[in-house]
């Protein structure tokens, strides 16, 4: 109970402390004023005042300190802080006031014991795309509202995740994080991290603790980012296809497989030129499997198959040389180069006719170059180089004066007006004239003018009468009136009344009378008379005006002067009048008078008046429009004439009225007009009827039902009385009428006459039921819906305005269905309104743009028909178009074994196109079209008859298969150099086979079989002692000492010696070592032959000689023998008898040969003699070793037991040691 007691009491003096310490300002201070402890760490805290007080001191569940009066500063101190709620205070009783105190906040932490990532429920790889949780735990923190919890994936931070937790004391805390990995996050290593930021007071930099980093697998299905084209050279397999071409990505790691033309292909196959086109490229792994087309073209070297030679016309470059002459197959394509008399040609440079020749076409590209040659003849179209002229005497031959040069040599036509004539001929004096010569060839024509003149004396053949006219000279006589010839041109020259006369002097119309024409040249003259009458033109002269009293006879007051005599004419207002007549009042006005000749025409224009008293012809009733006044009455409705002109007046109702006064509709009445001169005055009377245009005031709007009488609405004021015209759409209609459904719209209503137009609009509302006039039937596009049904197809009129729904096989159908190509059929269409409902069937075809599904590959007999392999489905019906190489050809064909490749077909209608591409492969019988003959190499088979040496084709590819000697041989079986002859290569498959014969010579590198060694005689010929054996045939090299030397050579007698024998053709070489032993007598080698030498001193002679076969040797002195078979003969202290000479002799079955040493002796004074010296040298050293092996023997006699037997040898008894 007491206990009890005391805790209640602390829990009072807490909460009064408590609620003191929010009061007034508490005069302590605390350093730090938060404490941050890692638990069972040590903690310090300093509570201080600066104010006078009764006691301070800390309250705390560990570390308190009792109160103290002595101290202003008081630590709480703890050394192991294992508490994890702690709320330590520091109080203080001032003097002065009531007790306060101060709370410190502490946070205890703990950093976590470990973290750790994993993935939850899965284990291994992770699949692209699919959703993966990771796991991270973080194992007994605190406290967890400090704590942070961040994820990474490799060094970008991914998330984080805090806590809300105010528990004080340590956790376990698990965070998931969801992710979807993708190919890039392979190999990624994800991991978390748990941080404690406790704030400024906690540790610096914060407590952070990251788990071990979690890889990831990603597996994930193939990608081909990209492929692109590849040209390997032939030869090259697919798993060539190099790295920087293509981009495969995939985990697992792909599995890439190959087709071509929908066919697996081995990687490992090498590609030949008949394997370009287009591949496709697949990667596979476990999750999917994609592709990807490149083109792969096969490079290989140039071959040229064949040239042949040439004829172009000049100026065609050799880049024109037809590719029906010769044949270059290559890739990359080859580049193709000249050569014209051993140097280059430019291909671009246009031939000349000097430019014929022997010409090598070079086909190169990166691979090889090959060539051919040919020959080029430049051919030339003519050309003619005439003069412009050529004389000829009358009746004498004449040829061709000028020939075309051209090649081929042309052909010449020479032409005159036009026509062929002879080369050669004899001209006429009527010959001369402009001809052409024409020289043509095949390559064009020439054409040369030229004049051809005749020379002959003058001939008049005719000259007749001339009338020229005035002014003309005897030059312009016609050339038609007279026919001058001669060559040279004559002069022409004049005679009148005897006398010359000038022929450029104009004539007169005095000149008339008999003219003589002379025509003169170097060769003659002749002359013609003729009769020249002049002419001139007629010339008029009359006056201005001529006055005539009515019906008075009138004749031409002026004639005219002219030769011939002119005629006459009169005109009045552009027509043509007698000459002489009567005139009549009214034949007053302009006339014209012409006189008319050959030559000319002359002209007079004057005025005749007729004088008479006025008249007024008639007068006629007149209806003008109010405003108009009496001086308008038309001059059509009354005639008033008079000379002097007669004056008009106006009377009405007998009484004058001015004619300007504008007349009103109320002015209409009978008038008087009056005509007066000074001869005379009549009148004439006539009604006026004054008239005024109509008006028009009409409703906008009038309903009429249908089929009930309409009159017209509404009448106009007007006069005359106007008509009316009712109009719709611009049409006119009658005025009364029964209107029928379609008769509503705007109407206008004119009324006229002939004085103006009066017009009302208004609008005729025709009620009736609906009506379908017409529905068409219909061809849309699939997704049109029946809401686009045209208005052009169908009408439908109502008022009120139907409602239009739609039935289709008796259902009905939403207008705003979009149509597929399978809802053609037939549809009504029903119009409603509130009177009735009518309906109409049409028929609706939905039309569609085709669709092609051809097969990538079909095969045609060559020169059977062929037709499109694959019809399009569309509406309408689609229009094919077929191509090849981008052009288009015709659908059916019978195509050359040249046809196969790819194709592209197109159908086409109004709404869209498809297009198809596949293979056409044309299946041939077997074709060679050459086959060379060839010289292999022996082992090479015959599958390696080169392709540049026979050209075979066929579909399918033909097997080909080999016959010799009548015998079929495998292809596959290496040649032997005794395989040369005649072959037959044949190529076969299903559709026929065909062969062609070819010589093979069976070409080996050289063999030598040499011995291993000859033996020649010295000085005679030596020749090549082993043959080989090669083909070609091999050149032949001789070595000695690694030097070439001669094949057949003399040999002395020290070229004895190892030699090698090299034969070499274009398929190797073989090398033989052998040794030449040459046969010859014996030879001495130069040594000393004369020795001077002391008296007792020892004298080698050396007799160095050699021989083939091994020479016999001795020696002679003073003609006798004294030793044989040594080459050195010692002379042993030689004295004076040992001086002479002496002979070495050396024989073999070859011959004999000697060579002889002179000996000289000299005496000399006595010696020592060395050999004194020598023998007690000798002595003293046996001397010397006997002791030494004495000593040696008596220490070792005492280590054994001898036993001395019969035999004077020491034998041991014991350990053996002798």
């Amino acid at each position: 109970m007491a206990c009890f007691t005391m805790l209640l009491l602390q829990l009072l003096i807490s909460l009064l402390l408590i609620s003191l310490s929010h009061g007034d300002h508490c005069p302590l201070q605390l350093d730090p004023q938060r404490a941050v402890v890692r638990y069972g760490g040590s903690v310090e805290v300093t509570c201080n005042t600066s104010v006078a007080h009764k006691g301070m001191g800390w309250e705390a569940s560990e570390g308190g300190v009792p109160m103290t009066k002595k101290q202003n500063l008081i630590t709480w101190r703890v050394s192991e802080l294992t508490e994890w709620d702690i709320k330590p205070f520091c109080y203080i009783n001032p003097n002065k006031g009531a007790q306060c105190l101060i709370e410190l906040p502490v946070t205890v932490y703990k950093t976590p014991d470990s973290v750790s990532i994993s993935t939850v429920n899965h284990r291994g790889p992770m699949i692209e795309g699919q959703q993966y949780e990771l796991q991270c735990d973080v194992h007994d923190v605190a406290p967890v509202q400090y704590l942070t919890v961040k994820w990474y994936k490799n060094q970008t931070r991914l998330n984080q995740t805090t806590f809300s937790d105010t528990d004080k004391t340590p956790e376990n805390k698990t965070v998931t994080l969801l992710i979807r990995p993708d190919r890039d996050d392979n190999r990624a290593q994800y991991w978390c991290e748990a941080e404690l930021d406790l704030g400024a007071e906690g540790p610096q930099p914060s407590p952070k603790y990251s788990s071990k980093p979690l890889s990831i697998t990603v597996y994930y299905a193939p990608i081909i980012q990209f492929c692109r084209d590849w040209s390997p050279l032939t030869g090259t397999s697919l798993d060539s296809y190099p790295l920087n071409l293509y981009s495969v990505e995939g985990n697992p790691h792909p599995d890439i497989s190959w087709r071509h033309k929908s066919s697996p292909v081995r990687s490992s196959m090498p590609l030949t030129r008949y394997d370009s086109g287009l591949y496709e490229i697949i990667a596979r792994n476990d999750l999917n499997n994609v592709s990807c087309f490149m083109n792969i073209i096969v490079e290989y070297a140039p071959i040229i198959q064949f040239c042949r030679d040439w004829s172009p016309l000049t100026g065609t470059s050799l880049d024109s040389y037809p590719l029906n002459l010769y044949s270059v197959e290559g890739n990359p394509r080859p580049d193709i180069s000249w050569r014209h008399k051993s140097s280059p040609v430019r291909s671009s440079m246009p031939l000349t006719r000097y430019d014929s020749g022997l010409y090598e076409i070079i086909a190169r590209n990166d691979l090889n170059n090959v060539s051919c040659f040919m020959n080029i003849t430049v051919e030339y179209p003519p050309e003619l180089n005439c003069n412009k002229s050529y004389e000829v005497k009358e009746k004498t031959p004449f040829k061709l004066p000028c020939l075309a040069d051209g090649l081929p040599k042309p052909e010449h036509f020479l032409y005159k007006n036009g026509k062929i004539i002879q080369h050669d001929f004899y001209p006429n004096w009527n010959d001369s004239g402009l001809y052409q010569l024409t020289a043509h060839n095949q390559h064009g024509t020439s054409n040369s003018t030229f004049t051809i003149k005749i020379l002959h004396a003058p001939i008049i053949q005719f000259c007749r009468d001339w009338s020229p006219l005035t002014g003309t000279s005897l030059d312009s006589y016609p050339l038609n009136l007279y026919s001058v010839e001669g060559n040279p041109r004559p002069d022409i020259s004049w005679r009148h009344k005897s006398s010359p006369v000038r022929s450029s002097m104009p004539l007169t119309r005095h000149d008339s009378g008999l003219y003589e024409i002379i025509a003169r040249n170097d060769l003659n003259n002749v002359s013609c008379f003729m009769n020249i009458t002049v002419e001139h033109p007629p010339e008029l002269n009359c006056n201005k005006s001529y006055e005539v009293k009515e019906k008075t006879p009138f004749k031409l007051p002026c004639l005219a002067d002219g030769l011939p005599k002119p005629e006459y004419f009169l005109y009045k207002n552009g027509k043509i009048i007698q000459h002489d007549f009567y005139p009549n009042w009214n034949d007053s006005g302009l006339y014209q008078l012409t006189a008319h000749n050959q030559h000319g025409t002359s002209n007079s224009t004057f005025t005749i008046k007729i004088l008479h008293a006025p008249i007024i012809q008639f007068c006629r009733d007149w209806s003008p429009l109010t405003g108009t006044s009496l001086d308008s009455y038309p001059l059509n409705l009354y005639s008033v004439e008079g000379n002097p002109r007669p004056d008009i007046s106006w009377r009405h109702k007998s009484s004058p009225v001015r004619s300007s006064m504008p007349l009103t509709r109320h002015d209409s009445g009978l008038y008087e007009i009056i005509a007066r001169n000074d001869l005379n005055n009549v009148s004439c009377f006539m009604n006026i009827t004054v008239e005024h245009p109509p008006e028009l005031n009409c409703n906008k709007s009038y309903e009429v039902k249908e089929k009930t009488p309409f009159k017209l609405p509404c009448l106009a004021d007007g006069l005359p009385k106007p008509e009316y015209f009712l109009y719709k759409n611009g049409k006119i209609i009658q005025h009364d009428f029964y209107p029928n459904w379609n008769d509503s719209g705007l109407y206008q209503l004119t009324a006229h006459n002939q004085h103006g137009t009066s017009n009302s609009t208004f609008t005729i509302k025709i009620l009736h039921a609906p009506i379908i006039q017409f529905c068409r039937d219909w061809s849309p596009l699939t997704g049109t819906s029946l809401d686009s049904y045209p208005l052009n197809v169908y009408s439908v009129e109502g008022n009120p305005h139907p409602d239009i729904s739609w039935r289709h096989k008796s259902s009905p159908v939403r207008s705003s269905m979009l149509l597929t190509r399978y809802d053609s059929g037939l549809y009504e269409i029903i119009a409603r309104n509130d009177l009735n409902n009518v309906s109409c069937f049409m028929n609706i075809t939905v039309e569609y743009p085709p669709e092609l599904n051809c097969n990538k590959s079909y095969e045609v007999k060559e020169k059977t028909l062929f037709k499109l392999p694959c019809i399009a489905d569309g509406l309408p019906k689609p229009e094919y178009f077929l191509y090849k190489n981008g052009k288009i050809i015709q659908h059916d064909f019978y195509p050359n074994w040249n046809d196969s490749g790819l194709y592209q077909l197109t159908a086409h209608n109004q709404h869209g196109t498809s297009n198809s591409t596949f293979t056409i492969k044309i299946l041939l019988a077997p074709i060679i079209q050459f086959c060379r003959d060839w010289s292999p190499l022996t082992g090479t088979s015959l599958d390696s008859y080169p392709l540049n040496v026979y050209s075979v084709e066929g579909n399918p590819r033909p097997d080909i298969s080999w016959r010799h000697k009548s015998s079929p041989v495998r292809s596959s079986m290496p040649l032997t150099r005794y395989d040369s002859g005649r072959y037959e290569i044949i190529a076969r498959n299903d559709l026929n086979n065909v062969s062609c014969f070819m010589n093979i010579i069976v070409e080996y590198p050289p063999e030598l079989n040499c011995n291993k060694s000859y033996e020649v005689r010295n000085k005679t010929l030596f020749k090549l002692p082993c043959i080989v054996d090669g083909l070609p045939k091999p050149e032949y090299f001789l070595y000695k000492n690694g030097k070439i030397i001669q094949h057949d050579f003399y040999p002395n007698w020290n070229d004895s010696g190892l030699y090698q024998l090299t034969a070499h053709n274009q398929h190797g070489t073989s090398n033989s070592t052998f040794t030449i032993k040459i046969l010859h007598a014996p030879v001495f080698y130069d040594s000393q032959e004369k020795f001077v030498m002391e008296e007792g001193s020892n004298i080698t002679l050396e007799c160095n000689t050699t021989g083939n076969p091994e020479p016999e040797v001795w020696w002679s002195f003073k003609n006798r023998n004294i030793s044989t078979g040594g080459r050195h003969f010692n002379i042993e202290r030689a004295t004076s008898t040992s001086a002479g000479v002496y002979t070495c002799s050396a024989t073999n079955k070859f011959g004999r040969n000697d060579k002889t040493f002179i000996v000289e002796i000299k005496a000399l004074d006595y010696v020592f003699p060395n050999y004194i010296l020598i023998v007690v040298v000798v002595f003293a050293l046996l001397a010397v070793i006997i002791i030494l092996v004495v000593v040696i023997w008596r220490r070792r006699k005492s280590s054994g037991h001898y036993e001395i037997g019969l035999r004077s040898e020491m034998q041991p008894l014991s350990n053996g040691s002798l």
